[in-house]
């Protein structure tokens, strides 16, 4: 009896022991999250250091304006305008000052609506300069309105913002508009046909071989088939827009010579405007 007690097996609690397997690992609570609350707070890190690199740092702040192509007018009207927009916000809290923000097309569309250039290109060049690469409008003729004299482009444009100084006056022609219906519209541009002004433009080269008849100036009146030349000591002498310009040079110098001769500084108008019937007052 006490022999079999002996011998009789006791199962084992593998419950109470502490048994750990080495080729599994329980995962460590917490160390997941933590490792993305710094991966976050580093992106993060790294973003603010670009913005304030690339939109608050002084290595970007524009300090340079080149201007090339200006002869007629001073520089610094046109670095004013970019000084100026240079205080304008941007995203908020940012300045156009700084090169990345700096807005080069409405800059561009400003000092266009301003003067009245052929053609203007805004440039950045890295890091902190802008250059500005403009074309002026070449000056074709003196355009009278009123008591106000500009001047203007062979294609109609004016530029208001060039006083007319009495030395060119005498060196460029005069187109005086007397007609209610010629204005100076957009981009200061005069609303006559393209045609018309051409003919005036061609009118002008052809009496500039004339010397006995020197031009006082041009005049656009109510009848705008029509062009009004008053000559120095002379008459006012009217052409047809709508014939040869050259054809009707020859006429009056035709006229002149043969019919008017001595008396042309006592001749009040001549009309021209109907081929060879000519009109003599």
């Amino acid at each position: 009896m006490n022999k079999w007690r002996s011998h009789k097996k006791i199962k084992k609690d593998y419950q109470c022991k502490n048994l750990k397997n080495p080729f599994f690992r329980k995962k460590e609570k917490g160390r997941s999250s933590n490792f993305w609350k710094w991966m976050v707070l580093l992106a993060l890190i790294i973003v603010a250091a670009l913005v304030w690199f690339f939109l608050i740092s002084p290595v970007w702040r524009l300090k340079n304006i080149n201007i090339q192509g200006l002869t007629r007018m001073d520089a610094s009207e046109i670095k004013n305008i970019i000084i100026a927009r240079e205080a304008n916000s941007r995203l908020l809290f940012f300045k156009e000052s700084n090169f990345f923000l700096f807005k080069d097309d409405a800059a561009k569309a400003e000092i266009l609506d301003k003067y009245n250039f052929s053609d203007l290109q805004i440039n950045k060049k890295i890091p902190n300069t802008i250059e500005l690469k403009i074309n002026e409008r070449p000056y074709s003729f003196i355009f009278q309105q009123g008591s106000d004299f500009f001047y203007s482009s062979s294609d109609g444009y004016i530029m208001k913002e060039i006083a007319v100084t009495p030395e060119d006056m005498t060196k460029y022609f005069i187109l005086e508009n007397k007609s209610d219906s010629i204005t100076i519209g957009e981009k200061n541009k005069i609303s006559l046909k393209e045609e018309y002004l051409n003919f005036v433009l061609d009118l002008n080269n052809r009496l500039m071989g004339y010397t006995d008849m020197p031009v006082e100036k041009f005049i656009i009146d109510q009848e705008l088939n029509s062009i009004i030349v008053k000559f120095k000591n002379g008459p006012s002498v009217y052409f047809s827009v709508k014939s040869d310009a050259g054809e009707q040079v020859e006429y009056l110098a035709l006229v002149k010579k043969e019919k008017i001769k001595d008396n042309f500084n006592k001749t009040n108008y001549i009309d021209l405007r109907y081929g060879s019937r000519i009109f003599i007052n």
